[in-house]
């Protein structure tokens, strides 16, 4: 049986939707570290909040999501775009294996490694 919802904390950053790896020529718009964000990961929305306010994302509006990498191990996270937004949002978490397994374990497609 799949909970409610789960919650992690962890960091965001605000880029453009096309960004397919972290590394040269990544522009940020907005960031905010650890523990600035929260995930929340429910059966119908995920919600990224932090200091730029609610990215909310629904079955119908989510274009997106994968799992992209910073730092192996200290810095990985997901990607989300949604329709309707010009930028796409990035949970950084320590544990973003974590995190993918609780977006599947409630069916969001998630792609890129485990």
């Amino acid at each position: 049986m799949v909970d409610k919802e789960f919650s992690a904390r962890g960091g965001v950053a605000y880029v453009d939707p096309g960004l397919r790896w972290w590394g040269q020529g990544s522009e940020t718009y907005r960031s905010a570290t650890w523990p600035l964000a929260r995930l929340r990961v429910g059966a119908s929305d995920i919600t990224v909040s932090s200091l730029f306010g609610d990215f909310h994302v629904t079955r119908t509006n989510l274009v997106s999501a994968s799992r992209i990498g910073r730092i192996p191990v200290l810095a990985d996270g997901v990607k989300f775009v949604r329709n309707g937004h010009d930028e796409a949002v990035i949970f950084w978490a320590v544990r973003a294996g974590k995190v993918v397994d609780e977006l599947r374990r409630r069916a969001w497609k998630v792609a890129g490694l485990p």
